[in-house]
């Protein structure tokens, strides 16, 4: 009943009012200085989906770095797995080598004139041979060259040559101390002549 008689009431109201030293009240003018609905060009349009493709190859070659890098640090634990390896065998190599002597070991020393100069810049020269067998069982040994300095107060410019024992696979059935003997023989390669070598027996 009281809904049925707010609809019957009509409310009239004027268009627009005068207040006194105020300007007239017009609806016009907020409607005018509201700007109107933003559309971006096309250019800008352009730029935008431009921008957001650029966007998207970065994130990609960024995943596609990081499958790299996670890749070439596997490689490279993978190679130095595969280097240890190498070492390994190449140890294992070389005492087969060492045991299959027959107590007859040479021992040829590469770019001796390399050495020599060295010895002659004063710089000391100690040079180690690899580690041979006297046999299969035997005793392992190896070399060692020694080339004094020209400024030594004894034996200078001579050439030592020491044979060192060293922990073989045999030690333990091997009588000690070594009681065997040693014949130490230096060979000159060098063309011109008289060649001068030099043996010893120990």
């Amino acid at each position: 009943m009281m809904a049925h008689t707010l609809r019957s009431v009509s409310v009239t109201t004027p268009t627009s009012m005068n207040f006194s030293g105020t300007l007239p009240f017009d609806p016009s003018l907020f409607s005018q200085g509201m700007p109107p609905s933003c559309e971006c060009s096309p250019e800008v349009q352009n730029f935008k989906e431009t921008i957001q493709q650029l966007e998207g190859r970065l994130v990609r070659q960024d995943h596609q770095i990081r499958e790299l890098i996670a890749k070439m640090e596997t490689q490279q634990n993978q190679m130095g797995d595969l280097k240890r390896t190498i070492r390994t065998l190449e140890e294992k190599i070389a005492d087969i080598e060492a045991q299959q002597c027959s107590g007859i070991f040479l021992w040829k020393i590469e770019n001796f004139s390399a050495y020599l100069k060295a010895q002659e810049e004063e710089r000391p020269v100690v040079i180690h041979s690899p580690g041979f067998y006297t046999g299969k069982p035997g005793y392992k040994l190896c070399l060692r060259l020694h080339i004094q300095l020209p400024s030594a107060q004894r034996c200078a410019n001579y050439i030592s040559l020491f044979v060192h024992t060293m922990q073989g696979d045999y030690d333990s059935h091997l009588p000690w101390p070594f009681q065997g003997t040693i014949r130490l023989s230096i060979l000159d390669q060098s063309e011109g002549s008289p060649r001068h070598n030099h043996e010893e027996v120990m």
